[in-house]
């Protein structure tokens, strides 16, 4: 394979497809009946009876900014927080760094009320579908929460602008006092870990992001289950469950959620084979706002997109660790796999035509089931790796010897069993991501020598437990002293790198020390943020003529204007969609470039099918870049 240079690309809240843009308006997918099945169909409420509300349980929710007075949140555990590389506050500019006409404080814009003219956003519903108490506006309809009884820490990482889904896809960043952007989701993540949080949802898509692994893999380390939401789109990905490491979405070890009908089929808007995809959960005829637009007040219930079917398996796993509050994060996850609904098999199978991941989930066998008789390694994690090497397009991908690879460096894995020849990328994250499987099936096989020798508390030796010193192994450390400033924001206190339900259930005293080692974990985020940005690279960094277009999961190109009047036809270009080709200061609104509003303007009917999904090759001759100062895609 060969090895070129590239750009990290930088993520920040602009970089983002949510998880329903344009696919949650209400629609003959709406239910008929009025029941909000999710609820009704899946033993919840019989949980409830039974004092499991997700009560002690703390889950994190990363998406804009909440409208805290809506009627839903009343009584609701919610705290709010801002965790932010720079500090304590960060100002919004989608392209003008000097423009602080909104400013992100604490307390300050953290939230949304009411009195800024919004009624709701994508994120006031994620939050509402965990945790809410089912109230609306002037009596109607609200969110009502699986979990009603759980904490949730919500973290904003960006800006809510009004509009349809609280302006997510057009959401700008947040920009730093020392004028430059913020990656808010990974400092958020790292927080939430430091929190306590069981369960972190992240209902929206991402552009590649080479600094996401280390934060990633820290959290998954400490038993932290990573909830994130496939693309609402029927494009196929890749046959196999292999991940894509730079993609947050398929991140190996994540939970990829696809959205689930009342009758056991896949949703219309994204049935299509992907292989990435782990588990189905609720999504249509669920509560949403109507209209989709920030100044909504009615909640109906209809298509909710992969957003809300993350939310909802965010909401049933709250219930089981609060049911289960001694099993770890890999152990809920094995029991997820295993105990899919009709799968009495008490295995993970996954699907053999590759689009209903592990199956659909089962929120009452999962409550039935002692999750503490499996393995504590991520079954996500190890399914991804042995997976890799199935293939000879992935053989080796996780292999250790990628993680003596510079963090510029990356390989590309070319002509990959996928329908539209999508490529995956490695990186340092690869060898990592390998590393740490290892590390998990180890410490498991020597928890199970322990039992075997008859010793006692042998849990100390698994890879939840031993995860502190994994941290360290990693080299946290180390960055803290490199970088020297930075972390999350002043308003989060400094606990224990070791998640707070991790101590009382399995290792007791030793959390003074592991405070004392890994209060300031994020640090290590902080460092990598700050080499991406100084690497200054959008979110690709192509040779080759003609523009590359920000308009799916991965930038595609070179595109001629053809294959850009197709893409216009489809509705795949638009005037907002990022585009950047070489010569040009950073990816830039197609609709601001001269050249392509010709093609904007007369492109009346589809005239093609959708662009390949192919990624740039990896070049190393020198190519242009956009300068440290340039506009972030969008």
């Amino acid at each position: 394979m060969m090895v070129g240079r590239h750009l990290r690309r930088t993520l920040s809240a602009v970089a983002v497809v949510v998880a329903c843009v344009g696919l949650c308006a209400p629609s003959a997918l709406a239910s008929d009946d009025g029941v909000d099945w999710r609820i009704e169909d899946m033993g919840v409420r019989d949980a409830w009876a039974s004092g499991i509300t997700g009560e002690g349980v703390t889950v994190a929710v990363i998406d804009d900014q909440v409208v805290s007075d809506h009627p839903s949140l009343e009584g609701v555990d919610v705290e709010y927080r801002l965790a932010s590389e720079n500090g304590d506050s960060c100002w919004y500019s989608q392209f003008d760094k000097d423009d602080r006409s909104r400013v992100m404080r604490k307390p300050g814009d953290v939230t949304l009320s009411t009195s800024d003219g919004f009624y709701t956003t994508h994120g006031t519903h994620m939050v509402g579908l965990i945790a809410g108490n089912g109230k609306g506006y002037d009596g109607g309809m609200g969110y009502q929460g699986i979990a009603p009884g759980a904490r949730v820490v919500a973290y904003p990482f960006g800006f809510a602008d009004k509009g349809d889904t609280g302006g997510l896809a057009g959401t700008g960043a947040c920009i730093g006092d020392d004028g430059s952007s913020s990656d808010l989701s990974g400092s958020a993540l790292a927080d939430a870990v430091d929190s306590g949080a069981r369960v972190v949802n992240m209902s929206y898509t991402t552009m590649p992001d080479w600094g996401y692994a280390p934060v990633a893999l820290h959290a998954i380390r400490h038993g932290v289950v990573l909830v994130r939401a496939r693309a609402n789109s029927t494009r196929a990905g890749l046959y196999d469950l292999v991940g894509q490491p730079v993609y947050g979405q398929y991140f190996p070890g994540s939970v990829t959620v696809n959205s689930l009908t009342r009758d056991g089929s896949v949703s219309a808007t994204s049935d299509v084979m992907d292989g990435n995809v782990s588990i189905l959960s609720p999504g249509v005829g669920v509560p949403i706002h109507k209209g989709v637009r920030t100044d909504s007040r009615e909640v109906v219930l209809s298509d909710g997109g992969n957003s809300s079917a993350a939310a909802d398996l965010t909401g049933y796993l709250a219930l089981v660790f609060q049911k289960w509050p001694e099993a770890t994060g890999n152990q809920v996850l094995q029991s997820l796999v295993r105990n899919t609904r009709g799968n009495g098999s008490g295995e993970a199978r996954l699907d053999p035509e590759h689009k209903r991941g592990f199956g659909a989930v089962d929120p009452e066998r999962l409550l039935e089931t002692d999750p503490t008789v499996y393995p504590d390694v991520n079954p996500l994690l190890e399914w991804a790796v042995r997976a890799s090497g199935e293939h000879e397009e992935t053989k080796g991908m996780y292999t250790d010897s990628y993680s003596d690879l510079k963090d510029e460096y990356t390989s590309r894995l070319g002509d990959v069993f996928s329908p539209e020849g999508e490529q995956i990328e490695c990186s340092k994250a690869c060898g990592l991501i390998g590393r740490e499987y290892e590390r998990e099936r180890k410490a498991w096989e020597r928890v199970e020598q322990c039992r075997k020798d008859g010793g006692s508390d042998c849990m100390r030796y698994s890879a939840t437990a031993t995860a502190d010193e994994a941290d360290r192994e990693a080299g946290w450390d180390d960055v803290k002293a490199d970088y020297g400033r930075g972390g999350v924001s002043k308003s989060s206190s400094s606990k224990s790198s070791l998640p707070s339900w991790f101590v009382p259930a399995v290792i007791g005293g030793p959390a003074a020390l592991t405070a004392a080692l890994f209060g300031g974990i994020a640090l290590a985020v902080t460092h990598v943020r700050r080499k991406r940005r100084r690497a200054a690279g959008a979110m690709a960094t192509p040779t080759a003529d003609g523009y590359y277009a920000a308009a799916g999961p991965t930038p595609t190109g070179p595109l001629d204007a053809k294959r850009l009047a197709s893409m216009v036809a489809d509705g795949t270009l638009t005037g907002t969609t990022p585009v950047w080709r070489q010569g040009m200061d950073g990816w830039q609104p197609a609709a601001t470039i001269a050249e392509l509003i010709p093609i904007l303007q007369t492109v009346s009917t589809p005239t093609a099918v959708g662009p390949s999904a192919t990624m740039p090759q990896a070049d190393t001759s020198p190519i242009s870049k956009p300068p440290e100062d340039a506009p972030q895609a969008q």
